[in-house]
């Protein structure tokens, strides 16, 4: 399998969380002339229409088991997921490769690969499957997202849908792009736009066939594309508020590859293209953590070395001072 098939495999972990069509505008103005619902209205709309508040209140786990199939390529597999409250699991075993695993565990993931290593997640990456721990995003998404914002109605598929941007609050650069059929309500597809130039190509997932799993209403099939590649995922069985054992989110065994090291260098000229006021507490840690991985392996011998050191050290303080400012805290 090629690197970019299993990018796309690694791209699945918001299945459950879930999804371009372009604008029509004599939809659009018919929509406005009818009076448009608020991004928060639609949204609500969505939840009841997949059991409702309640129900999903009340969802505890959820465990579901399908099969997988690679675009343009004679490649099937079997995915399985486990999720609760605190963990995530998804393992995706296609062609006889070894499995691809995505686990989560409270504030901690990982990522196994198809040779065995063990990789930690960290930064945009770790956010992201943060955000995808919850049964259902949309139910309170005050907590995940700073701004929802209704940019009209385009066509998915042979239906009109309500287009409704999500821009996390923990990372003012990304974007979940949500489409929700005008009729029916149920959402349909999901734009997933990164941040940097990860986020460079955005992830589409195009969502099928709702069902009935304990007392809420999930999609069966989800067809995500990334670029030229794509993949199906269609799920067999799923199955709400039973046991999953807790050792299933576990770290995965491995041998743990080490994050990739960066030259202070690289790190003082990604710092100084940003905006310190612009960023957000998780963005700032991140920055930080970057900053203090270079100081600790730093060569501080040459004279260019010491400033580009010294310049790290008070850029850190900056950072500090935001984090500060965004807290309430005095600032030391």
């Amino acid at each position: 399998m090629t690197t970019s098939r299993w990018r796309l495999m690694g791209v699945m972990v918001g299945l459950m969380s879930a999804g371009m069509a372009q604008a029509d505008p004599s939809v659009q103005e018919t929509a406005q002339d009818a009076g448009q619902p608020t991004a928060e209205r639609i949204v609500e709309r969505f939840i009841e229409a997949t059991g409702g508040r309640a129900a999903w209140e009340s969802m505890s786990s959820l465990r579901g088991f399908g099969t997988i199939e690679v675009s343009g390529a004679p490649l099937t597999g079997q995915v399985a997921i486990y999720q609760t409250a605190d963990g995530f699991r998804m393992s995706v075993d296609a062609g006889g490769v070894p499995a691809q695993v995505t686990v989560r565990r409270g504030d901690e993931a990982w990522s196994l690969g198809a040779g065995g290593e063990v990789r930690e997640l960290t930064g945009p990456e770790l956010r992201k499957v943060q955000r995808d721990r919850h049964f259902n995003p949309l139910l309170n998404p005050d907590e995940l997202y700073s701004a929802l914002t209704l940019e009209g109605v385009e066509q998915v598929g042979e239906a009109n849908a309500w287009k409704v941007r999500c821009t996390p609050r923990d990372d003012s650069e990304a974007a979940d792009v949500r489409f929700f059929d005008v009729d029916s309500g149920l959402q349909v597809k999901v734009i997933e736009q990164g941040a940097g130039p990860a986020g460079a190509i955005p992830t589409e997932l195009y969502l099928h066939d709702y069902r009935a799993v304990g007392d809420v209403r999930i999609p069966y099939r989800t067809e995500i594309s990334l670029g030229r590649g794509g993949v199906v995922i269609t799920m067999l069985g799923m199955q709400a508020n039973t046991s999953i054992p807790d050792c299933l989110f576990d770290r995965p065994t491995g041998e743990m590859v080490p994050p990739p090291r960066e030259s202070p260098r690289a790190v003082l000229e990604a710092l100084m293209a940003t905006d310190p006021g612009n960023l957000t507490v998780a963005q700032c840690r991140d920055l930080m953590a970057r900053i203090d991985q270079v100081l600790a392996s730093a060569d501080g011998e040459s004279r260019d070395a010491r400033q580009i050191v010294s310049a790290l050290k008070a850029l850190r303080k900056t950072l500090v001072e935001r984090i500060n400012e965004e807290a309430g805290a005095p600032q030391d």
